[in-house]
């Protein structure tokens, strides 16, 4: 079906750059797969790991998450007995921690995040770089 669209129009940074942002999520879960886990919930078992204790507000800063995001990501987590919620009852801040199974789940994981992390590194070479560099720069003038 022809087109009288320019160039232009159909190629939008902004657009193309969701698309390889997907498939780049979809390059992690696939690695991650074998153990099980999401690249999300991979994140959010090594920030608890390194964040003992911490709250789900806390949690969602670091992860650059909403709320209401963070706690359906949590759920299978929670669920799987990955990670425990150590409050005391009625308490208004929760206390996340990783459970054994956490622990040796994340340990699994590791190696697996190493290698696509160490592929995507050598495919994108400098641009990684440049990239985060360049969106690191447009966030501070927000």
């Amino acid at each position: 079906m022809p087109t009288n669209k320019k160039l232009s129009e159909i190629s939008c940074v902004c657009i193309n750059l969701r698309r390889l942002a997907q498939k780049v999520t979809d390059f992690y879960d696939r690695a991650l797969r074998p153990v099980g886990i999401t690249t999300n919930q991979y994140f959010l078992l090594a920030s608890i790991r390194q964040m003992e204790g911490c709250g789900s507000g806390e949690l969602a800063q670091r992860a650059g998450l909403e709320k209401s995001t963070l706690v359906r990501t949590l759920q299978p987590l929670l669920r799987e007995g990955l990670i425990v919620d150590k409050s005391p009852p009625k308490a208004r801040k929760r206390q996340l921690y990783l459970t054994v199974s956490g622990k040796e789940v994340f340990r699994e994981a590791l190696p697996l995040w190493r290698r696509a992390q160490d592929e995507i590194g050598v495919k994108l070479g400098r641009s990684h770089d440049e990239l985060m560099e360049f969106f690191n720069h447009i966030s501070l003038r927000d």
